[in-house]
């Protein structure tokens, strides 16, 4: 009888965490930069003193779980390159890719103001890995029974691109801004007319029903993209149309939330974040929304933590992977 290879693995040995990093997590991680990114806004333009140390701290903690994020996720990548293409099988696994370079965005976002040199080198980065994703979204979803039905996770895809223009405008990159905000505008319009369409004729599983919330943020970051660009004019319509579907959503929180606690309430912490910005950013033309970007600023001041750490318990024992469908490398 053969003795095993004592360099052999062992399969009764657990995996590495590492190699069950799901991409669910990426969303949630959002989640915080947005609420970062929303207290730092508040810090120049709210109506009462807040001091703009709120913002980087919290921005300063998100960076490094995102390393650590992006660091594990990269390992399990290592390990078995194809695992992206088992992730993006479902839609909420597509949508977690999408989010994982969507969060490179914030980064550069975040760090602009501090080291402009880094948050180059994160945002030229994660381009093209946003391209790559797309590419591959796209790849699935034609080899995919019913992949090519639009859902709001398609934002992320292909709409995800303009929250690069949080760290391109302030970095100085106005022209690559402006073709991004035209291209991702249109592509948008025709999303939200698809899913209009189709929410009239079908109804939505109750597990799926937190992804709506995802409909905000384009909306919102296009107001904000627009303030920075200077089209004042634009700015104030996409808010206006912002705060119509943050009503809208408001009005059916019961709908949203009907299926209980799962890993896609991360799709309610990133646009409620997006919708602070963009409030606190317009105000300098109406001083009543600075008031009003109050009320998204607390909901993703409680909703962001209390998810995100949810979110993390989940993954440390496994969870995420299972409820999520995520790949093991």
């Amino acid at each position: 009888m053969s003795m095993p290879s004592p360099d052999a693995p062992d399969p009764e040995a657990p995996l590495e965490f590492w190699r069950r990093t799901p991409p669910a997590l990426f969303p949630s991680m959002m989640g915080l930069f947005g609420m970062g990114l929303a207290w730092r806004a508040a810090s120049d333009f709210a109506p009462v003193s807040i001091t703009p140390w709120i913002g980087y701290c919290i921005l300063g903690i998100a960076c490094l779980i995102e390393l650590f994020l992006l660091s594990s996720y990269i390992s399990k990548m290592s390990y078995r390159p194809s695992v992206v293409l088992d992730d993006m099988k479902s839609v909420p696994g597509r949508g977690g890719v999408s989010s994982m370079t969507m969060s490179v965005f914030l980064f550069a976002a975040s760090l602009a103001p501090i080291s402009p040199t880094v948050a180059t080198v994160a945002l030229f980065i994660a381009l093209p890995f946003h391209i790559f994703t797309t590419v591959l979204a796209l790849t699935v979803m034609v080899k995919t029974p019913d992949g090519l039905v639009v859902s709001p996770a398609w934002h992320l895809s292909f709409v995800g691109f303009v929250v690069a223009c949080l760290a391109a405008v302030p970095l100085g990159y106005t022209g690559l801004s402006v073709v991004i905000l035209s291209v991702t505008c249109f592509t948008a319009l025709i999303i939200y007319g698809v899913s209009l369409l189709q929410m009239s004729q079908t109804k939505v599983p109750a597990p799926l029903r937190p992804m709506l919330v995802i409909h905000l943020a384009p909306v919102s970051l296009f107001a904000t993209v627009s303030m920075l660009l200077g089209y004042q004019t634009l700015a104030l319509v996409f808010t206006v149309l912002a705060v119509g579907v943050a009503g809208l959503l408001l009005s059916r929180v019961s709908y949203l939330a009907r299926a209980g606690f799962s890993p896609l309430w991360g799709a309610f912490t990133f646009p409620v974040g997006a919708l602070s910005v963009a409030l606190f950013l317009v105000s300098a033309q109406v001083s009543a929304f600075a008031w009003l970007a109050l009320v998204p600023l607390f909901l993703v001041s409680l909703l962001a933590p209390f998810i995100f750490t949810r979110v993390l318990l989940m993954w440390a024992s496994g969870a995420l992977a299972t409820k999520t469908g995520a790949a093991t490398a």
